[in-house]
């Protein structure tokens, strides 16, 4: 039970599927003894073995603790529901908050046009949190270097997506710097979004509140400065409310 425990919590925190041979590193264990116990684990649904013969955690686990943090933040989104309508007014794009799960981000209270239904529909499910704006923000603002934050190496899903570490800690600082973070396509492909971060009076952020569109349909910096100010007027009139 514990040997199966330290797996999962190991794939819990991983970006991307492990290999048998880094998971055995990871939970030292030998190859043959970690396969027997992937095994039972992949016959529980809690763990899933891919074509490539890596491994990732199972749906089942994901669903249980989904649910909780979809909860969140959907009741986090209701609340400041006039905030976002008013910030979809100002920009036309597309708003959302959003709060990590993991190492994963959940969206909520999306507002968007015809448009962008499309990207909309993809930001439905969660996005790992090293290639959305969100998640980048969220991350910069509790974690202290990238290589803290998964203890592995992030998977590239464009060709756009931010792997390395040392480009990754200057974005991390360069968001703890400004209060924004963007993303250029690195999950979703013709996404460009802006982040910035909800307080409520805590040290660390409890959500994000996002603008996307379509790469050469948005101007980040001037969605960046209204997204700003709506952040402002958030705090400012949330704050011990939620």
């Amino acid at each position: 039970m514990r040997k199966a425990l330290g797996v999962l919590e190991v794939l819990a925190g991983a970006s991307r599927p492990l290999s048998l041979s880094e998971l055995s590193r990871m939970v030292d264990l030998p190859k043959s003894t970690l396969h027997r116990l992937m095994r039972v684990l992949t016959d529980l649904r809690l763990a899933v073995r891919m074509e490539s013969k890596s491994y990732e955690l199972g749906d089942y686990i994901f669903q249980l603790a989904a649910t909780r943090d979809v909860a969140k933040v959907q009741n986090f989104g209701h609340a400041i529901t006039p905030f976002l309508l008013e910030l979809f007014q100002l920009t036309g794009k597309m708003v959302s908050v959003a709060m990590l799960s993991g190492m994963k981000v959940q969206h909520a209270g999306t507002l968007y046009t015809q448009e962008h239904s499309r990207l909309a529909s993809a930001m439905r499910k969660p996005i790992p949190a090293h290639c959305s704006a969100a998640g980048k923000l969220l991350l910069a603002k509790t974690v202290r270097h990238p290589v803290n934050f998964c203890g592995t190496s992030p998977v590239a899903y464009t060709q756009w997506t931010v792997t390395g570490a040392d480009r990754m800690k200057r974005e991390f600082e360069l968001i703890r710097r400004t209060g924004l973070s963007y993303a250029r396509s690195e999950y979703i492909p013709e996404l460009v979004e802006v982040a910035a971060p909800v307080h409520l009076g805590n040290v660390d952020p409890v959500a994000a509140v996002v603008i996307g569109g379509t790469v050469n349909r948005t101007d980040l910096k001037s969605v960046g400065r209204i997204l700003l100010d709506a952040v402002g007027s958030i705090e400012e009139k949330l704050a011990g409310a939620c």
